[in-house]
């Protein structure tokens, strides 16, 4: 082409690699390094030394008078601070300056669009290129929507609203919104998508979704057995032919149905047989499980007497806290004691009745479970003399299985491991109520959750 300029700088051509910005959302192909295209063979001092492109924002020897881009500058000091065209050393900190001239002159060079062999005709001072490229319509540019396609900035557009495989579409049958290459695999399942009758009825088109009841309720073509099939006919057809196999042949059909309804109703007299059999067994475990309830229920219920006394003991802080006798959470295993402190414990003091437990070195240790997981429950029992009146008070803890509670859960080494439980069990004044005191004695029961307890 006529007075056009490319390839590597010379008295003749120059290039510079640069990457400018799409439009619209748009981004070039690959970022892709464009050139310069001079309208005039470029002259050598427009070059430079180092990196042998066409100089940018260039900075000045003032020893030599050579110059170099300042993009290369600090590899050519790191280097050997000397001019790459006539060796001299260069002062970096006296002998280097920027030629802000020399740039104008610079900026001031004709051009062309890098895109002219696309078809832009524009041309113009150097530093207007960018600002150009910027609305330049044949910027190459890859499809903001990632559908892979690279096309001109002015054929954006009509990619995006027509050709994009990506972009947006609803479907015709379900209107759901979807992406165009998506609409062949979507119709493949598509509920709403019309379909033939495998049969060749004259039904027409029916909705995927609905074309299984069709075909077993409606279709006249569709091959079904005979409605006397579960009483011994074994008659298939079409299903507009049914009706006058069962017309042809009633008192045959009537038979079956006779015969199928004497065999349920013999059936039916065996089932009522069974189930009154398994209602007297389940009556039967019922009453053996209530009669195990009753002998082994809850682990303990301490019986402690001589309340009043217990409670003046505590006050005067002579005895604040009473223990229970060691009991096991079943016959081979958790050995435990619950103690309870009166008139409350630390911050509880003379405000509530505190309750607590701990595990005790046990003969069966060694086969249980490590640390203790099982659900402690301590109940305030309510000595109402009707059973269904009494208003029990229940506090139960979960223990959490952290590395700071193993003092608490682990196997004991010692005689016992310290106590956990309920400092706020049940307030003092509330104690006074109801019949929880009675004939000076209160009884606690304490139930150890055995859901997940080992079997020995």
């Amino acid at each position: 082409m006529d007075n056009e300029f490319l390839g590597r700088p010379s008295t003749r051509a120059e290039s510079r690699m640069f990457t400018p910005q799409g439009m619209d959302g748009g981004i070039l192909s690959d970022k892709e390094e464009m050139q310069y295209i001079f309208c005039a063979p470029l002259d050598k001092i427009y070059e430079c030394p180092v990196c042998s492109n066409v100089l940018r924002y260039p900075v000045l020897f003032e020893e030599c008078g050579h110059r170099c881009c300042a993009s290369c500058l600090p590899e050519l000091l790191r280097i050997a601070p000397k001019c790459p065209v006539d060796g001299k050393i260069i002062d970096r900190e006296r002998e280097i300056s920027v030629d802000r001239l020399f740039q104008q002159e610079l900026d001031a060079l004709e051009v062309k669009c890098c895109y002219v062999n696309r078809g832009c005709t524009w041309f113009g001072e150097l530093k207007d290129l960018e600002m150009h490229l910027e609305d330049c319509r044949y910027t190459p540019m890859k499809c903001p929507r990632n559908c892979g396609m690279e096309l001109e900035k002015s054929q954006l557009r009509k990619h995006l609203q027509e050709e994009c495989q990506k972009r947006g579409i609803r479907c015709d049958f379900c209107h759901i919104p979807i992406t165009q290459e998506e609409e062949r695999s979507h119709l493949e399942v598509c509920g709403k998508f019309l379909l033939p009758c495998p049969n060749g009825c004259k039904k027409g088109d029916i909705p995927r979704e609905e074309m299984e009841f069709h075909l077993e309720e409606k279709c006249p073509q569709q091959e079904i057995p005979c409605p006397f099939a579960n009483a011994g006919c074994d008659f298939m057809s079409k299903r507009k032919n049914l009706h006058k196999h069962i017309k042809d042949d009633p008192i045959s059909h009537l038979g079956m149905a006779c015969d199928t309804i004497i065999a349920h109703g013999k059936e039916l007299d065996n089932n009522m047989k069974q189930l009154a059999m398994h209602t007297n067994k389940i009556a039967d475990l019922e009453r053996t499980v209530d009669t195990l309830e009753k002998l082994y229920g809850c682990q303990l219920v301490w019986r402690i007497e001589k309340w009043e006394d217990k409670m003046s003991q505590a006050k005067l802080g002579r005895k604040p806290t009473i223990f229970s006798p060691p009991f096991l959470t079943t016959r081979h295993g958790y050995r435990m004691a619950m103690s309870l402190c009166p008139y409350g414990d630390g911050r509880a003091r003379g405000k509530f009745l505190s309750i607590f437990i701990c595990i005790c070195k046990g003969e069966h240790d060694a086969l249980l479970t490590w640390p203790f997981t099982h659900r402690v429950s301590f109940s305030l029992v309510d000595q109402c003399q009707d059973p269904k009146s009494r208003r029990n008070i229940t506090y139960t803890i979960k223990p959490n299985i952290i590395k700071d509670n193993k003092a608490f859960l682990g196997r004991p080494v010692g005689e016992r491991n310290a106590s956990f439980g309920a400092q706020k069990f049940v307030e003092l004044e509330i104690l006074k109520t109801m019949d929880y005191i009675r004939d000076d004695c209160v009884f606690i029961k304490c139930e150890i959750g055995s859901e997940d307890m080992t079997k020995l």
